[in-house]
């Protein structure tokens, strides 16, 4: 019983040098290997530093790289009765196949699957604040970090000034 992450998040948490939080924040880290193809093979086919920095957390950190068993697929369908694309699919049916309980995505559709099966969803700028509020991150380093989840067009700007000022209400309280 773990995490599952999906690709969007470990691309956007290495776009803005902030995967160890992952390590950090949830012990038993899964992912497909569709999501370890998509975010590290292709990526270093296609010369993307991200993905050599992706593949070394991995590695470095023991995540579990599974292969996504048919039945879990199949089962995925029926339960969803949708079309949904490779990494998505694997994803939940890898939730499925290894009773997970959280699912970690950026993907808003990918993340209204996932909680309508009654996994919860956590995504990146949740992340960041659970970092904020255990001290592992300081407030100015936060609010860098979302600044650049806009910037690398991981987040909208509207998402990150609504954790920007859930976090300036955070830093009030501890400071009372």
């Amino acid at each position: 019983m773990g995490t599952i992450v999906d690709t969007s998040t470990l691309i956007s948490l290495a776009k803005i040098g902030v995967l160890e939080i992952l390590k950090k924040l949830k012990g038993h880290l899964s992912v497909p290997d569709s999501v370890y193809e998509e975010a590290v093979t292709v990526g270093e086919e296609k010369g993307l530093a991200d993905a050599t920095v992706i593949k070394n957390f991995i590695s470095n950190h023991n995540i579990k790289v599974f292969t996504v068993k048919q039945d879990s697929i199949n089962r995925l369908r029926q339960i969803t009765n949708k079309t949904l694309t490779k990494g998505d699919e694997a994803v939940i049916a890898l939730a499925i196949q290894e009773s997970a309980k959280e699912v970690i995505t950026n993907d808003d559709g990918l993340g209204r699957i996932a909680m309508s099966m009654g996994y919860k969803v956590i995504a990146s700028p949740d992340l960041l604040f659970a970092g904020l509020k255990s001290g592992l991150i300081d407030y100015k380093n936060y609010e860098s970090f979302l600044k650049n989840l806009v910037i690398e067009n991981r987040i909208t700007s509207a998402i990150a000034e609504i954790y920007i000022m859930e976090g300036g209400i955070c830093q009030r309280l501890k400071s009372l």
